[in-house]
Parts: structure tokens; sequence; C-alpha cells
């Protein structure tokens, strides 16, 4: 895969990401690896409707960042752990000083001005 191959498939992985949403049903898929979680389960905790959740799941599996297996009647989702350990290589080898991509605990109050740049 060349460069710009690699970094139009890292913006569909990060355009994905991009619904807060999905974001939590993301963590919450990487929490549970590697058994995964029906949508079901999913919907109950987040508090959402199993639409909904259905919804932006096909967002995540079209990306790439899940898989989707059936069983029986439902449908068993987890986290692509490879794409995720490749994205954030990506991230840290293209878009950090030097290669080394500071920790969220580790740069004073990361979140808040991750959070202040986007508003």
């Amino acid at each position: 895969m060349d460069a710009t191959e690699q970094r139009n498939r890292m913006v569909i992985c990060l355009e994905a990401l991009a619904s807060p949403v999905r974001l939590d049903i993301f963590r919450f898929l990487v929490e549970q690896e590697p058994v995964g979680l029906v949508s079901g389960e999913i919907a109950e905790h987040l508090g959402q409707t199993h639409n909904g959740i259905s919804f932006h799941l096909k967002s995540l599996q079209h990306a790439g960042l899940v898989t989707v297996q059936r069983e029986g009647r439902h449908q068993r989702y987890r986290a692509v752990m490879p794409v995720v350990w490749t994205l954030v290589a990506y991230l840290s080898e293209n878009c950090c000083t030097a290669g080394v991509a500071p920790s969220m605990q580790t740069v004073p109050n990361a979140e808040e001005n991750c959070a202040s740049q986007i508003s």
C-alpha cells in the first residue's frame, strides 16, 4: 500500500470514530476483546436504541474497525485490534514529533486542550 492509500485508509477509520456514539461503541468493544458483544448488549450498556446502535456498528464495520459474526439470531461484534494498532502507529509516526506520541496522562490538560482545539 502506498502512502496515499495508507493515508486514505486512516482517514476512513478516523471519520468512523468522529462520532461520539461510535467512539463509545468502539471503546466498549475494545474493552470486551476478544469475546466481543452482541448489538443488544452494546445498546443496553450505552442506553441507546438497538436500531441506532446497528446504524453505528455498520459504519464501524465499513471502516474495517469491527468484524461481525452471526450467532443464531444475533450478531457478535468485535474490535479489529490490528487496525487499531495500525492507526495508532500511523498517527505516532506521521503526526507526532520524532515519532513519539505523548500519553494523554503525561500531557497537562490534554483532554481539555484537545476539546478546545475542536471548538
